[in-house]
């Protein structure tokens, strides 16, 4: 994916912005599309034609794409983020604009994005009733431009899409650029764009946050898309000799005198009276049926080799019963959700630097560091090596850290707080005394 910089926030003229726009219609969202298309189940396969018409023509699409999106996705973010933070009363109002936002679900659908095409983006902002909103944008219709300092802090994001307008049937193209203090609305007309109309917003930096998947901000299935394409064809192709088959002469050798009548009488009858010396066969196509399988089989392991992505429905795999045994077969996997989760985590903490900006305006003195999050791989756990590894860190680290390692606790901090009210309970208490009692 191409970055796009500027040296000062002044070179961001509306002509230049209008380029920025042509250029990445042309270079990246023809490549998005096509990501897009593959996770749909819509890949390359589907635009083959035949020269020759009568020939069959299957056009057999196989979901690795998506079976290796939904597999990264499920491993990475199919148990929530845990968040802690020593500032209770921050993490409080953090929690409450992320139960609000539906958190949980919004950072799955954008981990979902950045697997199908390599880059996301999240936008803040406040809505109607004064309170902290995110909202996904789709990449096709986003990209963001940096200055060029060595860190590359954003100068501008600007998204543009189509509204229709039914009456003309004719379409518009809105714009919205939004860089460190305002936000400016307009449209392109005649190839220029017009901008109509400007407002402040509150968070000190570019409202927009931006997602990598890894360093190249690639698909996780990008670098195996020929590997899909050679297997579908190879899949096609196999569909096709079969129909060939379906197709094939039935050759009569030594019977020049078979009428059309005769024919007819053999196959209504399934009677075939051949003449001395005749011989009747099928006329096929003939293929290595072997050689073909062990193609196929070749390109399928080589797809989940090279996307770090297992086969679950491996027999070997499959033999994995224990969580650590898991682990060893998930290394490849693990790797690339690491690089994953490094470059989201610091997408999390922009977002929360954004809400923490919007809240010490509103009088708090909140510091975005404070707040520290885990992530949670979503695989079968051995409960009991979990307490044993909880017991053992009583006393080393905070409760809280040791709750938030626990795999069925979303919110540690909430749990704490359970912990305290049952010890302040007199009714709990009680109650857990005497069923202590009953079992010793």
């Amino acid at each position: 994916m191409e970055i796009y910089k500027i040296t000062t926030e002044d070179q961001l003229t509306n002509d230049l912005i209008r380029s920025l726009i042509e250029r990445y219609q042309q270079k990246e969202v023809p490549r998005l599309k096509r990501l897009h298309n593959y996770y749909v189940g819509v890949p390359d396969i589907k635009k083959r034609a035949m020269s020759d018409t009568s020939k069959p023509n299957n056009k057999i699409a196989n979901p690795y794409a998506s079976y290796i999106v939904d597999t990264i996705q499920g491993y990475f973010l199919g148990q929530p983020i845990a968040y802690q933070c020593e500032d209770e009363d921050m993490m409080v109002r953090i929690q409450s604009i992320f139960d609000k936002n539906h958190e949980q679900a919004h950072n799955s659908k954008l981990g979902k994005q950045l697997s199908i095409t390599g880059v996301a983006y999240e936008l803040m902002y406040i809505n109607e009733d004064t309170q902290v909103s995110m909202a996904l944008l789709n990449p096709e219709e986003v990209f963001m431009v940096y200055d060029n300092s060595i860190v590359q802090e954003p100068v501008a994001a600007v998204r543009f899409y189509e509204v229709e307008d039914y009456t003309k049937n004719e379409s518009v193209t809105q714009v919205e650029v939004y860089k460190k203090d305002t936000i400016a609305y307009g449209h392109i007309d005649t190839d220029k764009l017009i901008i109509t109309e400007e407002r402040t917003h509150y968070f000190n930096a570019v409202p927009v946050v931006c997602y990598v998947n890894n360093d190249e901000a690639q698909a996780d299935f990008e670098k195996v898309i020929d590997l899909i394409d050679a297997y579908d064809l190879a899949v096609s192709d196999t569909s096709n000799n079969m129909d060939y088959f379906s197709d094939a002469y039935l050759v009569l050798s030594g019977m020049e005198g078979t009428e059309v009548e005769d024919i007819s009488n053999m196959k209504e009858n399934r009677v075939m009276m051949l003449a001395d010396g005749g011989k009747a066969e099928w006329l096929i196509k003939g293929t290595s049926n072997i050689e073909v399988e062990e193609y196929k089989k070749r390109l399928k392991e080589d797809i989940h080799t090279l996307s770090n992505v297992p086969n679950m429905g491996d027999e070997s795999f499959g033999n994995a019963s224990s969580g650590e045994a898991l682990k060893y077969k998930l290394f490849g996997l693990e790797n690339t959700v690491s690089i994953k989760e490094r470059n989201f985590e610091q997408g999390v903490e922009n977002r929360i630097k954004l809400i923490v900006t919007i809240l010490n305006k509103k009088g708090g003195t909140y510091d975005h560091t404070d707040v520290t999050m885990t992530f949670t791989r979503n695989i079968p756990t051995n409960l009991t090596t979990s307490a044993d590894i909880a017991t053992k860190l009583m006393g080393v680290v905070s409760h809280e850290t040791v709750l938030s390692l626990m795999p069925f606790i979303d919110d540690a901090r909430a749990e704490l707080d359970k912990i305290e009210q049952e010890s302040t309970d007199t009714v709990y208490s009680n109650a857990f005394t005497a069923v202590e009692t009953a079992t010793e």
